[in-house]
């Protein structure tokens, strides 16, 4: 079971790196050698800022607040190639996380599912990014 108090923090944390993630995929996608690569690359951006929303959604439900995002910079450097790389590991880390958050709510199943689909994303997005460097 989570604490509430600490709650807010942890999802603070996870907005500004969806939001991040979000920004980072919206802009990778414009170095995309090709459509499809462009269009997997948006749908993943799409799901980190879906994330996002629920998970604010959720903190102003929690706080009676609104959150105020401050995302890190899009600041990954290197070829299309070498970012996406470092993205796999990234979004493994992430899932883990989720996961970790997933098995330790028990108490507010709206949050247990949003873990839940954002552990989810970021496991399609890891096996997502394989599949772009293969193609």
């Amino acid at each position: 079971m989570n604490k509430i108090s600490n709650m807010p923090k942890k999802l603070g944390e996870f907005i500004n790196a969806e939001l991040h993630h979000a920004e980072l995929y919206r802009a990778l996608s414009k170095s995309a050698p090709n459509a499809r690569d462009r269009e997997i690359l948006e749908e993943f951006s799409d799901d980190c800022q879906d994330n996002a929303d629920e998970l604010m959604r959720l903190y102003k439900r929690m706080t009676g607040y609104k959150f105020e995002p401050r995302p890190s910079p899009v600041t990954e450097t290197g070829s299309y190639r070498t970012v996406l790389r470092s993205r796999i590991r990234n979004e493994t880390r992430m899932s883990k996380k989720y996961r970790r958050e997933y098995m330790n709510t028990s108490d507010n199943l709206a949050l247990k599912r949003a873990f839940f689909n954002a552990y989810h994303n970021s496991l399609e997005h890891a096996v997502g990014i394989i599949d772009l460097l293969n193609s």
